[in-house]
């Protein structure tokens, strides 16, 4: 095999990341080693740093609140503009819930050039406040609408 033969079967062509042996099973990881993590996985990421954020500074009021993250809003529910968060409940006997939506917000994150964790961090304040009928700087003294 020629030396640009050898080379070429490393280039990453089409984005899906490094092939060959280092993501190949063996008997330490028998289904491969994951070389990228998915989206999916570095929001839910972003969503559990901001959520542990919010928990250092009101410990009792995130105590009261289940934090979900679904792909997209149910749009038969929502009426009008695409919804980034939803919540329900906080009767005594369930907690509040807020839904916060992966795709709308990495969409607007991608169309505004908006930080993700940002964009995150601003909906689940704005959200949180809401349901506890706060001003957002109450939540979150750092808040402010304007991106840095």
């Amino acid at each position: 095999m020629t030396e640009a033969r050898r080379h070429r079967r490393h280039i990453d062509r089409h984005g899906r990341g490094m092939l060959g042996p280092i993501s190949r099973p063996s008997s330490f990881a028998p289904r491969g080693l994951p070389l990228q993590r998915s989206a999916a996985a570095q929001f839910d990421e972003v969503v559990a740093i901001e959520v542990t954020r919010l928990e250092k500074r009101l410990p009792q009021v995130v105590a009261r609140v289940e934090f979900a993250i679904e792909d997209v809003p149910n749009l038969d529910a929502h009426a009008g503009e695409i919804p980034l968060t939803h919540s329900t409940g906080g009767t005594s006997h369930e907690p509040y819930r807020i839904v916060v939506f992966r795709r709308p917000i990495e969409l607007r994150a991608e169309r505004s050039g908006t930080s993700l964790a940002w964009l995150v961090r601003s909906a689940l304040v704005l959200e949180l406040a809401d349901v506890l009928a706060l001003s957002p700087e109450q939540i979150d003294p750092d808040f402010d609408t304007d991106d840095d």
